[in-house]
């Protein structure tokens, strides 16, 4: 009996309850007196795990003239009973777990020291932590936002969602990419290698939604400006995994406005749209 209880246990049974629900289990229709010599505990204590067995509905009982008998019900109802029981309390759980985030989450570092509050903000791990972070911060910006990149792996084609929602806030983006065609497209619905004519109509689109856009051969740094007052810097290295690398993020206006200028002087060297195009031609 001792891996069965041992099992019963694990869903949640005390000790006793599995003792007297495997002696119910095993037998037919059995007294108290029975099921406490069959579990070998005191009968007391088997009294009030039979009552609260009868509740749940995991036995009958069946009155007789001179002793109350108990009796197993189906094994199969007695599962699915349990396993209602166990979804029910999961997602109350779950529920209980959302609201309860919901209602501390304004709560968050609110009562920090000031010598704990940190300008710089590093960031590591996989690139969904960074894609959130990025996506955070242009939710916030409404002034505009500087990009230095290069397109890398799997790129959509289309601008998304918060930079054209930026765009309607009166902000700006502009970007200064690196005129690399090392990266894949998602053409016709499938990824494709990409030739400079399909890097050309890509940004096209983009400037249709008010981005401004140049190019340079090679960047020194992929890195954001947000607002003129935070700086993102990813610290990207080929010879590291992306899962070891880092990016930064720096709130400090004054550290902006230097990354903002070398920003202009890149920006002021760098070629148009038009004249990539007449690379081509």
């Amino acid at each position: 009996m001792g891996k069965e209880v041992e099992k019963l246990e694990k869903l949640g049974f005390s000790n006793y309850e599995a003792k007297v629900f495997l002696a119910l289990y095993k037998g037919t229709i059995m007294s108290a007196t029975d099921i406490a010599k069959e579990a070998k505990i005191p009968r007391p204590s088997v009294y009030q795990i039979l009552r609260n067995f009868a509740v749940k509905g995991y036995c009958n009982e069946v009155t007789t003239p001179k002793k109350q008998l108990f009796e197993i019900i189906d094994s199969k109802v007695i599962q699915d009973k349990l396993e209602i029981e166990f979804r029910t309390d999961y997602n109350h759980k779950l529920t209980s777990l959302k609201d309860c985030f919901n209602e501390i989450r304004p709560l968050y570092r609110t009562r920090q020291p000031d010598e704990y509050n940190s300008d710089v903000e590093l960031i590591k791990g996989y690139n969904l932590h960074r894609e959130q972070k990025f996506l955070e911060l242009v939710k916030k910006s409404t002034q505009g936002i500087l990009v230095m990149n290069r397109f890398m792996g799997n790129v959509s084609g289309k601008l998304d969602k918060e930079s054209k929602n930026l765009h309607k806030r009166g902000g700006y983006i502009r970007s200064i990419y690196e005129s690399s065609t090392n990266f894949k497209l998602k053409i016709d619905d499938k990824w494709q290698n990409v030739s400079k004519e399909d890097l050309i109509r890509m940004c096209e689109d983009f400037v249709k939604h008010g981005e401004e856009i140049r190019f340079l051969s090679e960047i020194p740094q992929i890195l954001a400006v947000f607002d003129e007052r935070i700086v993102y810097i990813s610290l990207s290295d080929e010879k590291i995994p992306a899962r070891d690398s880092s990016d930064v993020v720096i709130k400090n206006k004054r550290f902006a406005s230097f990354v903002t200028g070398l920003f202009n002087i890149y920006w002021d060297k760098a070629d148009t749209l038009e004249a990539l195009k007449k690379e081509l031609n």
